[in-house]
């Protein structure tokens, strides 16, 4: 379709969409970040420090790195199914209706292999333009810094979500890339003063092992994660809205 000229696009948008999904569907937003990404990759950290501590024989030594890279595929699993679920709440929302848990999970079980996908090929490009003096990699990140919502809302395949993502995003890559520096800013601040915050909670007898401590990351991450995906995927509402028209009516039709 053409683009829509009298509508413009809008960062100030994008943040609105996601902490409307976050304040509406909070159940959905940080409920299934905490259960199926923040303790669970709490938890395998802690299991897996604690192992290396044990480490005695080489042996053992075999034990971590298996359980390095068991714990390294669920988390890409677990991680696709949260992807998928916090697309889905962030569309639905942008419809102006909440997403259950149970729509949230069938989009997400039914895209998680193509989510897996998408993300595998999205970090090794992204590590190989890093490697190529940097600039590449920042390129391919703004680039393709949708495919996963896409790879969810338009059901494709890997290589049309590519080129999908690709497609979206241009002409607003500048900004895309400025969105990213505010994130990347206020996710540090938000670190920074709950880096404060547990200084002063843990100083004294400070245990890395602690179950305080543990729950302590786990929150922390479960609002980072939440926060972070519910932008992407207000990014792709605002970058299908911006390029196609309106998409109410459009994103609805795809699951009906």
């Amino acid at each position: 379709m053409a683009q829509d000229s009298e509508r413009a696009f809008s960062i100030g948008r994008i943040f609105s969409r996601a902490f409307s999904v976050m304040g509406h569907n909070p159940l959905v937003a940080f409920g299934v970040t905490l259960l199926l990404s923040a303790l669970p990759t709490a938890l395998l950290s802690y299991g897996l420090a604690q192992l290396q501590l044990d480490m005695h024989d080489r042996n053992t030594m075999f034990g971590v790195i298996g359980s390095g890279i068991i714990a390294f595929m669920i988390g890409l699993l677990l991680r696709a199914i949260v992807q998928g679920c916090l697309v889905r709440a962030t569309v639905a929302d942008s419809q102006g209706r909440r997403a259950g848990l149970g729509e949230c999970f069938g989009v997400a079980a039914a895209r998680a292999l193509p989510l897996i996908g998408v993300s595998i090929l999205f970090v090794l490009g992204m590590a190989i333009g890093m490697i190529l003096l940097i600039v590449p990699g920042i390129m391919f990140a703004v680039a393709y810094a949708v495919v996963a919502p896409v790879v969810v809302e338009e059901r494709v395949g890997v290589t049309d979500a590519f080129r999908r993502a690709s497609a979206l995003t241009r002409g607003a890559r500048w900004k895309i890339f400025g969105l990213a520096l505010l994130l990347v800013v206020a996710i540090w601040l938000f670190e920074a003063i709950v880096g404060v915050v547990a200084i002063v909670l843990f100083q004294s007898g400070y245990d890395p092992f602690s179950v305080a401590l543990l729950l302590f990351n786990v929150l922390v991450g479960t609002i980072v994660a939440t926060f972070s995906s519910t932008i992407q995927t207000a990014l792709y509402v605002e970058l299908r809205s911006w390029k196609d028209g309106p998409q109410d009516a459009q994103l609805t039709d795809i699951f009906a």
